[in-house]
């Protein structure tokens, strides 16, 4: 995995004074700490031999490795009760939805899908995905932000096929009187097309045209994955091999410009930039630190979800509440343009569209994911 650019450092030590130091030991390990770090200098209680005696780095780092290691093991401790309601909640719903959605089958008496390599993947177990999470430095920091809704995503499917059975459910919801908007009136449908995708999805991800976690979206130098690339690596180096596991914000809606609000220090993303700008905004703010952009597999899965359990559509662009959202997981390869989905009132359908890197839309947004 590449180095974390938003990881927020530890506190530097300043090697050219000791007596400094002694103060962000305390800061980051207490009077144990303390202790250690006299023991490093000696004992003698001339402050003036000690600014003179050189600490070496190796001992500074291990201090430093040893801070980290204790705030890991305390964050992880308070959080561990919280998360493992929240995942064995989730689980038990989203697996329920997945069957009932069939974006999953049963093969040989086990659950799993079969991805576009032909190979099928058993879905995860609630155990390694609550590991999974407890192995994130800053969870309980997300959590308390307000991403607390799990999501299991069967990646490895093709899109083509979860974009047909999205579009059935939208169709089915609707003959049922049950495809609903946000305050739970009935929305309207084109019966004839009820998800709209633009033709640079059709088959893209087993072609290779749509690239996935690229560094930064729309980037020529920056070569993102390919689905069958990422399916091979899993295969070995994954926990989840065929699946993304995510934890998302409960609050779906994306606001507009000049009406988001802030939940634990962190900035809710508001609607109205480019990718660009917004790849530079997270880049440049620590506190969007471990989350990432969603993929058509996320989304596609999201909206079905939501839509069995709750009858109710996302990112609906004509709200001023809401928005639609870019999909900052992967581009197209030959334009590097970016994905960006929604529901769309005009169309009466919803709508899988693409973007430039470099145009901002008013009624588009970001929505993040850690995972």
């Amino acid at each position: 995995m590449l180095p974390n650019p938003f990881q927020k450092p530890l506190t530097e030590f300043k090697d050219t004074d000791p007596l400094k130091n002694r103060e962000i030991v305390r800061e980051l390990l207490g009077e144990g700490g303390v202790h250690k770090y006299r023991k490093i200098l000696g004992e003698n209680s001339d402050s003036n031999l000690k600014r003179q005696k050189e600490v070496s780095k190796e001992d500074l780092l291990a201090m430093a490795a040893e801070a980290r290691a204790k705030i890991d093991s305390l964050s992880r401790d308070s959080v561990k009760p919280i998360l493992e309601h929240l995942i064995e909640k989730g689980y038990t719903s989203q697996i329920k939805s997945l069957q009932e959605i069939n974006f999953l089958e049963t093969k040989d008496n086990k659950l799993g899908l079969t991805a576009i390599d032909n190979n099928f993947y058993e879905v995860p177990t609630e155990e390694a995905i609550k590991n999974h999470f407890l192995s994130i430095p800053n969870i309980k920091q997300k959590i308390d932000q307000g991403f607390t809704r799990l999501l299991i995503v069967p990646f490895g499917s093709s899109l083509d096929s979860l974009r047909e059975k999205t579009s059935n459910l939208i169709l089915k919801h609707k003959k049922e009187n049950n495809l609903l908007a946000e305050d739970g009136s009935n929305l309207e449908l084109n019966e004839e097309e009820p998800l709209y995708a633009f033709n640079d999805y059709i088959n893209a991800d087993k072609s290779g045209e749509l690239l996935y976690f690229l560094e930064r979206v729309g980037a020529e130098n920056d070569y993102g994955k390919t689905k069958k690339d990422i399916l091979f690596e899993s295969s070995s180096a994954s926990p989840f091999p065929g699946y993304t596991i995510l934890l998302i914000q409960e609050n779906l809606s994306i606001p507009r410009e000049g009406k988001g609000m802030v939940q634990a220090g962190r900035d809710q993303l508001e609607a109205g930039k480019s990718p660009d700008d917004y790849v530079d905004l997270l880049k440049a703010n620590p506190v969007y630190s471990e989350e990432r952009g969603m993929t058509p597999e996320d989304w596609l899965t999201l909206f079905a979800t939501n839509l069995n359990q709750k009858n109710k559509v996302i990112n609906r662009a004509a709200l001023a509440t809401d928005s639609s959202i870019y999909l900052f997981g992967c581009c197209f390869r030959q334009t590097a343009d970016v994905p960006y989905v929604g529901w769309y009132s005009d169309g009466r359908q919803a709508s899988m569209d693409v973007g430039s890197s470099t145009f901002p839309e008013k009624n588009v947004g970001l929505s993040l994911a850690v995972g």
